[in-house]
């Protein structure tokens, strides 16, 4: 074995630990003599093997042995007959001292193992502790590493809208402009070119809501108001819809006994507007919406918007609900149905989707608790 300082150190201890169970042993025995007239064989013994105990689980197993050893023949020297001698002249006395000394051992050898395997159950846990700790932190990382990947998707997604649907408005609005700058229009012309300038900047002031009402609901932060009316929030929804419901067949259906809400009535209404947005959009003229509201199972109040149109396939309904998602087939920044979910969520509710009017169509439930979330 290489001689070395840790080698010293560890001799150093090692013998510490021989001569500290020696001098603890050496006190005990004084004090047992001392009380010898007093005290019997059985008693000294069990004095002695609980020393023995004692060096195994603080010492460890070489000491231990070693202790019980030197226990036995003191044993036999100073509290077995004839005294002060390890001359054995009795058989009952032989018998006596080898029962103590495999005893003493054997006790010895349990107790050790014993501190052996506590000390493994610790070690242990302290590797699992560490395996948790490096999970947790791995668990961390890779947590962090996906919102930095949908932070950057949903930057790209939002630099692909801004480039495509954003440009699309802008350009419409400053062809406009300049055919009216250029030359003469006459006037209905020119009225058709300010009402292209007046629908292109509200589509761009929508998208601006959107992307505010999404930073809000990321922040989890809604303003909530108590006795809010379910018939006021569908009736602001349905004047804010109502250039683009012209040529629709609306109908409105409010169960009566539907209680007040505590909810964000802006939120709501917008919800409202933005699934009539869709419902006129992907509907053909003279088809019918229905907007219902009533009292669902478990204090639920559920909305609902039906229509008459195409409908939504069954595989693509659950991702109308994902940012920027388009079908291809009308204009629009795929921004609205991800709105509606996150506020409808924001108040503790659900959103999906089922079949319209008329088994046709798309119907567009979403529910909130009544009385809202607190």
């Amino acid at each position: 074995m290489p001689y070395n300082e840790d080698t010293v150190k560890w001799n150093s201890r090692a013998a510490g630990r021989y001569l500290m169970a020696t001098a603890a042993l050496t006190l005990l025995v004084a004090v047992l003599e001392s009380l010898r007239s007093h005290l019997n064989q059985t008693a000294i013994a069990l004095a002695l093997v609980l020393w023995v105990v004692l060096v195994a689980v603080f010492a460890g197993r070489g000491p231990a042995l070693y202790g019980s050893i030197l226990a036995g023949l003191s044993f036999n020297y100073f509290f077995i007959g004839p005294f002060y001698t390890l001359w054995i002249s009795r058989p009952e006395d032989l018998v006596a001292f080898l029962v103590f000394v495999a005893t003493a051992v054997l006790v010895g050898q349990l107790s050790s193992r014993l501190e052996k395997r506590v000390i493994q159950t610790e070690v242990q846990q302290k590797q699992l502790e560490r395996v948790q700790d490096d999970f947790q932190r791995a668990s961390a990382q890779a947590a962090e590493a996906e919102t930095l990947r949908k932070s950057e998707q949903l930057k790209t997604a939002l630099l692909d809208a801004i480039t495509h649907d954003l440009r699309t408005p802008l350009t419409s609005i400053k062809a406009a402009i300049s055919t009216v700058r250029e030359k003469p229009v006459p006037g209905e012309a020119q009225e058709e070119l300010f009402e292209v300038i007046e629908q292109e900047a509200d589509r761009l002031n929508h998208f601006i809501q959107g992307m505010m009402d999404l930073a809000q609901l990321e922040t989890g932060h809604i303003a909530l108001k108590n006795n809010v009316s379910a018939d006021a929030i569908v009736e602001d929804a349905l004047l804010r819809a109502e250039p683009l419901l012209a040529g629709h067949k609306v109908k409105v259906s409010i169960d009566a006994g539907v209680p007040p809400l505590r909810v964000d009535p802006r939120l709501i209404s917008q919800v409202i507007f933005s699934l009539l947005e869709n419902a006129a959009k992907y509907s053909g003229a003279g088809t019918g919406i229905e907007v219902s509201v009533r009292r669902d199972d478990g204090d639920f109040i559920r909305f609902c918007v039906a229509d008459e149109g195409p409908g939504i396939p069954p595989h693509l309904r659950p991702l109308v609900f994902q940012k920027f998602f388009r079908d291809g087939a009308q204009p629009g920044f795929g921004v609205g149905l991800a709105i509606a979910r996150g506020i409808v969520q924001a108040h503790g509710g659900n959103i999906w989707i089922e079949e319209g009017l008329n088994g046709k169509g798309a119907a567009i439930n979403f529910q909130v608790p009544a009385g809202g979330s607190k």
